[in-house]
């Protein structure tokens, strides 16, 4: 097993996985896969996946195409 990590983010009174989010997000790195980031906290793949994932959950039917996650280097994930 690999040594304890101590920073600010070790005392505090959060699960395991709440820390690693904020350490990722300290280091301006995607908070769920460690990528680089396009939004505020997820890179273009995890970012699109959200996007989706929540279009799901909400029934959504308008698509916002002006969004980062709607651009050109998006792989055509619009259905």
């Amino acid at each position: 097993m690999g040594k304890k990590i101590h920073d600010e983010f070790s005392s505090l009174g959060v699960s395991r996985q709440r820390k690693y989010q904020l350490r990722k997000k300290k280091l301006k790195l995607c908070q769920e896969c460690g990528g680089k980031r396009l939004t505020g906290t997820h890179c273009r793949k995890c970012a699109i996946a959200h996007r989706e994932h929540q279009r799901r959950r909400i029934n959504s039917k308008k698509r916002y195409l002006n969004c980062l996650t709607y651009s050109d280097l998006d792989g055509g994930a619009v259905d």
